[in-house]
């Protein structure tokens, strides 16, 4: 393969805790090393340098972080003629269909990977299998799962731990979905809708200001109560009727012109000096404080 003196390579992948953390990871290759862990342990391999797309500049921290796990299939070739430098250029997806043998090389030694097995190494989500079921809020009309996904259009990134990100191109049922492993989640639907749901409590902070602009009508729905705080002004501006319904409504300081029981007021009777009487009686469930 390639000009005299390239010499490639297929492997496993069995040690990926760089103690540089450069991202380089200890690989068993075919053809040159032992299966056997006793005569060569997953320790006495040599470190593999991992090639890096040139959309990922591998400097300073910056493009991607490498990502390859103990039992991952890799292709790579040796930069030196004793192949003790050896540089990954890829992984390769498989089918597996045995379990880690932890005792043998060419294993996960942890045991971990493959996962499964008699199925693609692709993930589950790209192949049209959804794994993130949930039960939608009939509180509010959120709109049904979208996902509809048909292989090849649907790219998934996944984690160890359970976060995934979907960017679907299936025809007529594009998404895209952003999930962590708790089942917070955000995702677009075909049609644009957005759904987010937070798993917990949740917390928005912007340091400067916000407009928002709602074409349709809004509806809040709190289970329990609901406090504002506002340091300044606040000014409500309401071209239609305003409706104002609770068991009991207390009405603070600065409400100019309000009448309250005991206020002096003008009542017009017979005998008594203007602005002498006193208002008796009123709402017995609004309440306008001094």
């Amino acid at each position: 393969m390639g000009r005299d003196g390239f010499h490639w390579f297929t492997g496993v992948v069995e040690d990926n805790n760089d103690p540089l953390a450069i991202g380089r990871v200890r690989v068993r290759c075919v053809g040159v090393h032992t299966q056997d862990k006793t005569t060569l342990p997953t320790s006495d391999l040599p470190w593999a340098t991992v090639m890096h797309p040139v959309t990922s500049p591998a400097v300073s921290g910056l493009g991607h972080t490498p990502f390859l796990l103990p039992g991952s299939w890799v292709v790579g070739f040796w930069r030196d003629p004793d192949y003790q430098e050896p540089i990954i250029m890829g992984a390769l997806a498989g089918f597996p269909t045995a379990e880690p043998d932890t005792k043998l090389g060419f294993n996960d030694p942890t045991g971990t990977y493959p996962s499964y097995v008699n199925e693609s190494d692709v993930n589950r989500l790209a192949r049209g299998t959804q794994t993130h079921e949930y039960t939608v809020d009939t509180v509010i009309s959120e709109p049904a799962d979208p996902y509809n996904a048909e292989y090849p259009h649907n790219k998934v990134y996944a984690t160890p731990s359970g976060h995934t990100l979907e960017y679907d191109d299936t025809p007529d049922n594009e998404r895209i979905k952003e999930k962590h492993k708790s089942g917070t989640f955000y995702e677009i639907h075909p049609d644009g809708k957005k759904v987010t749901r937070v798993v917990g409590n949740n917390y928005e902070i912007i340091a400067g200001d916000e407009e928002v602009h709602i074409t349709g009508s809004v509806t809040l729905n709190i289970d329990t109560n609901c406090t504002t705080n506002i340091t300044g002004n606040w000014d409500v501006n309401v071209e239609g009727d305003i409706t104002i319904d609770g068991n009991t409504i207390n009405l603070n300081n600065g409400t100019k012109g309000a009448a309250r029981i005991d206020d002096t007021a003008d009542t017009g009777d017979p005998g008594a000096a203007v602005g002498t009487n006193k208002i008796e009686t009123g709402s017995s469930t609004v309440f306008i404080g001094d």
